[in-house]
């Protein structure tokens, strides 16, 4: 910036501007702080000196083509990477509710009557480099860390009720403090911050929030009453008892995980909101203290304020999913009993990009907990397990769509096909190496895998045939042969046995017969006869309950058709309703 100063000098040395152009503000105060600053303001006492400036500086081929406001006598312009800001020294007078002030110029003097705080009065003539303090008590107050307004603050909050959320800006920013009566008139005067439009409030609570001490930024809105104007929900946070797992109310607890968090808007929105619904929640029993589904009802209530407060819906939406998913590890404790890459692998596919953004706010939230409960080591171990597996999912996709289920199960668009679908992620997540076919043929038998393998057997040997050009049934008699063949003399030893066997090879058949498209009702049929066949020829250990076998193949046969004209009938029923 001294350089844009030294070409300002330059620039204006000999003209009308010479001794009349004034660093103002922010700037001058983060000089003397030794803080580095782009806020940079520069206040002109000529009469509409502030346009003229920009404008002299465009021609001159310094600045780009300024943007003016004509009403306020300001311009905005941009010299290399700094966007700077010219006003004419003026006067404001304010109408009652309306924050467009009427202006017009004034002197030196009266311009810095009509600013918010003594910290933010300094002048600096650019030309000579003189510090201007007019009001005796700007240097004093830097030094001395102290916010107070510049004249009466009730006229200083009722002109502009938002130097209130600045006060409290200033005062976590710079580490200073807010003096007696300009606190006590933030008090007073909390209810006019309705008057300020919600997205300048939202811009300076996000500015607290940012700040290096965001618990304290809290705490002053809180004792201000400020933050009930614009956030109750947070004040109900406050003096609600938890359980053994903490040593701090809701509200405190709430400041300590606040304050384990980086500066990032969205993580710190969502540290803030991450409990909110506890006091909604809160239920008492013979086993203690609980906040069921806090996490869900929370991210319904944080969408709801950030909505209010006028967020975008990308900050809406990322800090909902963090505040809903916060819980997602704690119920497997600090040594991580009883966690599986299954579950590993669904986290990682609900929240994909937002993983480590979720993982902070975790760790944040674990750390505030009571000491015995904290669980310091449970994220950073989650984390190392993570990388192993993160690199196997986000570069998989689910094989499963929307037109697989629809083609597969014969059924129209609708809430089933989700249904199915989200049934589809769930298996593949615990299964990442299936295909398509396998997951959906898992789906179709109810989501069982039987231990003796028929099915599986079966299946294979009919996907194979099929693959090979070669006779099915031919293949279902061999497989059957070997099944029967293999299999201990227990195993078929009851009539309900022999069923079960039947059941799980026709089965196995239409799993594998899925992929050609004739008539399937054809095939089961010719299956059925074959399994039949080869079970009399191939099975004499068991011949004494051939009559039961028979029984067995024929139950079979009839279960699968009946199953298959009850899901028709299941699907033209969900037509008739969606339709």
């Amino acid at each position: 910036m001294k350089q844009i100063e030294k070409l300002l000098v330059k620039t204006i040395s000999g003209t009308n501007f010479e001794n009349h152009v004034f660093l103002v503000g922010g700037y001058v105060r983060d000089q003397i702080i030794g803080k580095e600053s782009k806020d940079i303001d520069l206040v002109v006492d000529l009469d509409n000196g502030g346009i003229k400036l920009a404008n002299f500086l465009y021609k001159k081929g310094i600045s780009s083509q300024p943007i003016i406001f004509k009403n306020f006598g300001t311009s905005q312009v941009r010299i290399r990477d700094y966007e700077l800001e010219f006003v004419m020294t003026r006067s404001e007078s304010y109408r009652a509710k309306d924050r467009k002030p009427e202006v017009q110029h004034a002197s030196l003097e009266e311009d810095i009557k009509r600013r918010d705080f003594t910290i933010n009065s300094l002048l600096k003539n650019i030309a000579t480099g003189e510090i201007i303090d007019m009001t005796k008590l700007g240097k004093k107050d830097i030094q001395n860390k102290i916010i107070r307004t510049i004249s009466d603050p009730a006229k200083v909050f009722t002109e502009d009720p938002l130097r209130m959320l600045r006060a409290i800006r200033f005062a976590v920013q710079l580490d200073f403090r807010i003096i007696e009566n300009t606190w006590r008139a933030i008090i007073f005067n909390s209810k006019k911050i309705n008057n300020i439009s919600t997205e300048r409030i939202r811009d300076e609570f996000n500015l607290i929030l940012l700040s290096p001490d965001p618990l304290r930024g809290i705490q002053l809105l809180m004792n201000s009453k400020l933050i009930d104007q614009f956030i109750p929900e947070i004040s109900s946070m406050k003096n609600v008892q938890q359980n053994k797992y903490h040593d701090k109310d809701v509200f405190e607890h709430t400041l300590a995980v606040l304050k384990n968090t980086r500066a990032d808007l969205e993580l710190r929105l969502a540290a803030l909101f991450h409990d909110i619904a506890k006091p909604n929640t809160r239920s008492v029993n013979e086993t203690g203290v609980h906040f069921y589904n806090h996490e869900k009802v929370g991210a319904i209530m944080a969408h709801t304020i950030l909505k209010r407060m006028k967020y975008s819906k990308e900050t809406i939406a990322l800090v909902s999913k963090l505040i809903h998913y916060h819980l997602a590890f704690k119920s497997f404790g600090k040594n991580l009993k009883n966690l599986k890459n299954k579950h590993l692998r669904k986290f990682l596919f609900k929240v994909r990009k937002d993983s480590d953004l979720l993982l902070e706010l975790m760790h944040a939230d674990n750390l505030a907990h009571a000491s015995a409960h904290s669980m310091p080591e449970q994220i950073p171990k989650i984390k190392k397990k993570l990388a192993e597996l993160e690199k196997e999912i986000t570069e998989k996709k689910l094989p499963v769509s929307g037109k697989d289920v629809i083609f597969h199960f014969g059924i129209e668009p609708g809430k089933k096909v989700g249904n199915i679908l989200k049934k589809a992620t769930d298996i593949w997540l615990e299964n990442p190496t299936w295909d398509k076919e396998k997951i959906l043929n898992f789906i179709s038998r109810g989501g069982k895998m039987n231990d003796s393998k028929t099915r599986e057997k079966v299946h294979d040997a009919v996907v194979k045939a099929i693959h090979a050009g070669e006779d099915v049934l031919k293949a279902v008699r061999n497989i059957t042969k070997e099944i029967i063949t293999t299999s201990k003399a227990e195993e078929l030893s009851t009539k309900e046995k022999v069923e079960t066997l039947t059941k799980e090879a026709l089965q196995g058949a239409k799993d594998g017969y899925t992929k050609a498209k004739p008539p399937t009702e054809e095939f089961l049929k010719k299956a059925s006869k074959t399994i039949n066949e080869t079970i009399k020829e191939n099975a004499p250990k068991v011949a004494h309950f051939a009559q039961e076998i028979y029984q067995g193949i024929v139950s079979g046969t009839k279960d699968f058709l009946a199953e298959k004209k009850q899901h028709k009938t299941d699907s033209e029923k969900d037509k008739k309703e969606t339709e």
